[in-house]
């Protein structure tokens, strides 16, 4: 989930092999704010490369080419004859060449495996993991085109990720896992929102600065913290997309047309390398953006996305049968870089056809994408890096993160689509968030979950009371430490007051 895209035009660098990107939606967003614009719009007739036509691809699989010479006249730039142009991809694993433009089906997705970039001439980028063949193709007259190889010689293997065994779950009666320590939880079993676990993020602008609405992605949703737009019933949490138009001092002139929740865990838990597990039912329909993510507690490399974001699950809403996972790191935008992988339901299934499990195994070397224990994609550390501290092989991603789950409306995640009137009001529910740090592993750290200021009763449950158990059995994973009579100490007279409070305040 980009948490911080001023996008105001696709922007990226081929510079000694390093891509610097950012995203936008396609051609119609670049027609209307380049320069050019407003030129004389043209057809193709002709094209002369000015770069291959065989470009070679890096270690992380970064490979461009700037714009050919259009119509035999230098002068002519690539936005007059955008709309003439057609981009198609394949490899040797395909027949036929795929049409890629603005078509997410093809599984080439704009900003995220290609793109254009703007510096000097500009021209085209292009991630890849395999040899690849593009063709650049006029509309008007298909015989006039241009074929360019990328060779990805040098590209370094990721993991497979069939090699990956299958994740085992916990149960609802015992969700700890063998080889695994429960570290933090929710469970939503409550009748409140645990406000010891979460925050409401608020608003609609980032710091203030209307140049950010939407929170920097163009969204279409402020966030609330009314039981309207998110609550607990029923032991799962609900978000909820709402039709309430509403203007911010910030912008009065401009309208976000609908109301929804942002749950964080920031300054309350977080944590770094381990597993969280997420089960989850994602809403459908154009438009409609659920995401499930992490966040750096502490930006300690920088400003977005130099301190990294670890997206667990996101999806567009059109496309049911498929979610993104994705990780972003770099530099501070716009030289930031991100790299990911969708999986794709099968069999006729979709996300929104009831709960599934989205699940992220963070490791030092790696991290690994899973659905339903299913793994579907493993990033080495090779394949990140950070540009504040490049001597680091494992920044951003050795810094402790927090949780966010949200549900979004429009934004440039799907160039810029709104949902249409009859899928709103939309909701994600969650039944649980569960996170797990392997035995022993010496360098996961953890925060500790703190309670709230006194009155503590609204807060407390029976997962306390079986924590403190633990706490004062020596039990290494049990952190929760209650001195709820302020004698300087946890002891059994804790235990004692804190079966009291539930007892006395029906929270069991």
């Amino acid at each position: 989930m980009n948490l911080n895209k001023k996008r105001k035009a696709a922007l990226a660098c081929v510079l000694s092999g390093a891509l610097l990107l950012t995203g936008t939606p396609y051609y119609s967003s670049f027609l209307a704010e380049h320069a050019y614009a407003e030129a004389e719009t043209l057809t193709v007739t002709s094209m002369q490369p000015t770069q291959g036509p065989v470009v070679e691809a890096n270690e992380t699989g970064g490979s461009g080419f700037t714009f050919p010479v259009f119509n035999g006249d230098e002068s002519i730039k690539y936005e007059q004859v955008a709309a003439d142009i057609r981009l198609f991809a394949k490899t040797d694993k395909d027949a036929d060449w795929v049409s890629i433009d603005n078509n997410a089906d093809s599984g080439w997705i704009y900003d995220q495996n290609f793109g254009h970039f703007w510096d000097g001439p500009g021209g085209f980028w292009f991630h890849v993991k395999e040899e690849t063949y593009v063709r650049l193709q006029s509309a008007s007259d298909p015989s006039v085109y241009l074929d360019y190889t990328i060779t990805a010689d040098k590209v370094a293997p990721r993991p497979d990720p069939a090699e990956s065994e299958k994740l085992v779950f916990g149960t609802d009666e015992n969700p700890e896992i063998e080889g695994w320590d429960l570290v933090w939880n929710d469970e939503f079993s409550g009748n409140d929102i645990e406000g010891r676990n979460w925050t409401h993020q608020t608003g609609y602008f980032l710091n203030e600065d209307p140049g950010t609405w939407g929170w920097g992605n163009a969204e279409l949703e402020y966030y609330t913290d009314s039981p309207q737009n998110s609550y607990v019933s029923d032991g799962k949490l609900t978000l909820k997309l709402l039709d309430e138009p509403k203007s911010f001092p910030e912008d009065p002139d401009r309208t976000a047309p609908y109301s929804s929740a942002k749950l964080v865990s920031k300054d309350t838990f977080a944590f770094k390398y381990g597993r969280i597990d997420f089960c989850a039912k994602v809403p459908s329909g154009t438009g409609i953006w659920p995401a499930l993510w992490l966040l750096p507690e502490n930006e300690e490399y920088g400003t977005w996305a130099a301190s990294g974001e670890i997206d667990v699950m996101e999806a567009k809403g059109r496309l049911n049968n498929t979610i993104y996972g994705t990780i972003h790191y770099g530099g501070s935008w716009p030289a930031n870089r991100y790299s990911g992988d969708q999986y794709v339901f099968e069999d006729g299934k979709t996300y929104d056809d009831g709960f599934h499990i989205y699940s992220v195994v963070w490791e030092k070397e790696q991290i690994s994408w899973y659905v339903d224990g299913i793994c579907y994609s493993v990033i080495p550390s090779t394949e990140w890096y950070s540009a504040t501290d490049e001597s680091n092989p494992y920044a951003p991603f050795d810094k402790e993160f927090y949780i966010i789950m949200n549900l979004a409306a429009g934004g440039n995640f799907d160039e810029g689509r709104a949902p249409e009137a009859e899928l709103i009001p939309s909701e994600m529910q969650v039944d649980y968030v569960r996170v797990y740090q392997a035995k022993n592993d010496p360098e996961a750290t953890h925060g500790v979950p703190l309670l709230p200021d006194p009155p503590y009763e609204a807060f407390l449950n029976a997962s306390d009371v079986i924590n403190l158990q633990k706490y004062l059995f020596g039990v290494s994973e049990a952190t929760m430490a209650y001195d709820l009579d302020n004698n300087g100490k946890t002891d059994i007279r804790d235990l004692i007051i804190l079966k009291e409070k539930i007892i006395s305040y029906n929270a069991i």
